[in-house]
């Protein structure tokens, strides 16, 4: 078996690459960051430098496979809705047109559970829950129109899949695990609804093990899966364990999410003013930590035989010995 990973040199493209090399695939690895991709490459992994917003080289980098993993997208809280579009929508679609072009059979998007957030609480949320009428940022939006990018493919015989993981922490994690520590280091952390709002963490073991399922079931073709540790846990709790594993004394301050909220609009303001770069704290990351959500992956343990394989507990245990090597 041949499998084609985008993102290869992100965090979750990493974890996925090594995976399927542990597993006998043939993996033709494509990322942006070359010193990373060659540390990928192995006697099973090839390494090309490309980014998928060059259409003409990523089609030239492109072969034939039984599968296309499309981990590639720009991450963040904030930013331009432009940006997030030439990445993860123009980025989808040449990714897609390659795959019509070498016939590639199944794609297997990675989109995300920020398409569900609407700054309420909402508990196992399905795959069918009715979307926001506004999405909560411009990554969510970009992350669907890409899901529907995907899903367009179908009449044209690709083999598409969709999988909404919800907050992935682990070895390599760029953004939950560090905003959280930066916020810890002022030394007091504001701690909403006394901290007992509910959280739905996913380790990337997880969401590896989910996506090799995608591959490898049958009569999948136009899902969309929840993924998730299955694990919700309080905030308070949650975050009790990740200081206690990094060894940080941490001091709670409980504060009102309406308080907050509007501390992040005004910090929001002034960073769009002053072109200034991501602020400390955003309305979305604040309402992760306020608004319960989680998620049904009742689906995906039906179609998928999918179960977590690592707890959440060993998730937060294997960054926190990455983080310190």
């Amino acid at each position: 078996m041949k499998a084609i990973v985008t993102g290869a040199t992100g965090f979750v493209g990493q974890h996925l690459v090594k995976k399927l090399a542990s597993e006998g695939w043939d993996v033709l690895a494509l990322g942006r960051k070359l010193d990373t991709g060659n540390q990928l490459v192995c006697k099973t992994v090839k390494f090309k430098a490309v980014d998928i917003v060059d259409y003409v080289a990523l089609n030239n980098s492109f072969e034939s496979a039984n599968v296309v993993f499309h981990v590639a997208a720009l991450s963040s809280v904030w930013g331009e809705f432009t940006d997030f579009q030439r990445a993860n929508v123009d980025g989808t679609e040449n990714i897609l047109r390659c795959c019509e072009n070498y016939a590639v059979k199944r794609f297997i998007y990675v989109s995300s559970s920020s398409v569900y957030f609407d700054f309420k609480d909402r508990l196992n949320i399905s795959e069918a829950h009715k979307l926001p009428d506004k999405f909560v940022n411009a990554y969510a939006k970009s992350k669907y129109l890409g899901e529907q990018m995907a899903m367009s493919y179908l009449e044209k015989g690709i083999e598409s899949v969709v999988i909404r993981p919800r907050g992935i922490i682990g070895e390599g994690d760029q953004s939950i695990m560090p905003r959280i520590i930066r916020l810890a280091e002022k030394g007091v952390f504001p701690l909403m609804k006394s901290g007992n709002t509910l959280v739905d963490i996913t380790y990337v073991g997880n969401v590896v093990e989910a996506l090799m399922k995608c591959a490898t079931s049958e009569n999948i073709a136009g899902e969309y899966f929840n993924i998730s540790n299955n694990q919700p846990m309080q905030v308070k709790q949650l975050l009790d364990r990740v200081f206690q594993a990094l060894e940080m004394q941490v001091r709670y301050r409980k504060v009102s999410h309406r308080v907050v909220d509007a501390i992040a609009l005004c910090l929001e303001t002034f960073a769009k003013i002053s072109n200034g770069g991501e602020p400390l704290i955003t309305r979305y990351s604040a309402g992760l930590l306020a608004c319960s959500q989680t998620l049904d992956i009742s689906h995906a343990r039906k179609l998928l035989a999918y179960d977590p394989v690592y707890t959440l507990e060993e998730g937060i245990d294997r960054y926190v010995q990455w983080q310190s090597e």
